[in-house]
């Protein structure tokens, strides 16, 4: 059995994920903003956090906020590596599309056994990337880290790989397959607006040959902001 199965609670670990992902970008993470990531009172939120204090998964002051220990970020890996390998199964085996696999994994993630974990695993054949493009944790907690560029970031004449989407909202997904907008996909940056003004991008999918004219779109800065980029061109001196 795995040890985050044996020690903890489902409710536990779902936080211990949400700290994770909130130490992705914050610097300092406040009661109030893990009430608002779980959608929970603050109150609740400073009650759970005391109990994993208690339990030697957090640890937390009025300077550095609230903070994993060790054992709390390997619980929450080794629950992110089993949630995103659902996803990946759900689409690979079962036929779900990209902007399903969320809610679906997440009524999933707390059920299944290790050994059907490490069957889904196998049948995937090991994959390293969940769909929306964040990497899939090793069981040690172990997790690979990549040099992404936000696209909102990028200027005229830059290229390179749309690799990651940093909102997983099923509305914003379909939107994004409506654009072309998927990781695999090419990306060229053509035109940046002004003063926080749209992008208007080139998009074109590995292998494909149609007219760039009808790869062109154009991509607003809030959602530009979300999409993360492995870049193989810069703009031209």
């Amino acid at each position: 059995m795995r040890t985050f199965c044996n020690i903890i609670t489902d409710g536990m670990l779902d936080y211990l994920v949400a700290i994770y992902e909130l130490s992705e970008t914050n610097d300092r993470i406040s009661t109030s903003v893990l009430a608002q990531k779980m959608e929970v009172s603050p109150a609740a939120a400073s009650s759970m956090t005391k109990r994993l204090t208690e339990t030697g998964h957090v640890v937390r002051s009025v300077r550095t906020g609230i903070q994993l220990t060790g054992q709390g970020r390997l619980a929450a890996l080794q629950l992110l590596r089993r949630h995103r390998l659902l996803e990946v199964f759900l689409i690979e085996v079962m036929g779900f599309t990209w902007d399903q696999v969320k809610a679906e994994a997440m009524r999933l993630e707390h059920a299944i056994s290790a050994e059907f974990e490490k069957r889904m695993e196998i049948l995937c054949n090991y994959p390293t990337h969940c769909p929306h493009g964040d990497p899939v944790p090793s069981e040690d907690g172990r997790i690979l880290s990549e040099e992404l560029v936000c696209l909102a970031e990028l200027q005229p004449g830059q290229a390179g790989e749309l690799r990651r989407v940093a909102n997983h909202s099923a509305p914003m997904l379909r939107y994004l397959s409506q654009l072309n907008l998927e990781p695999g996909y090419k990306i060229r940056v053509l035109n940046v607006e002004p003063f926080d003004g749209p992008s208007t991008v080139q998009i074109q999918d590995e292998g494909t040959q149609a007219e760039p004219e009808s790869l062109v779109k154009i991509i607003g800065r809030s959602l530009a902001k979300r999409l993360f980029v492995k870049l193989t061109e810069q703009a031209a001196a």
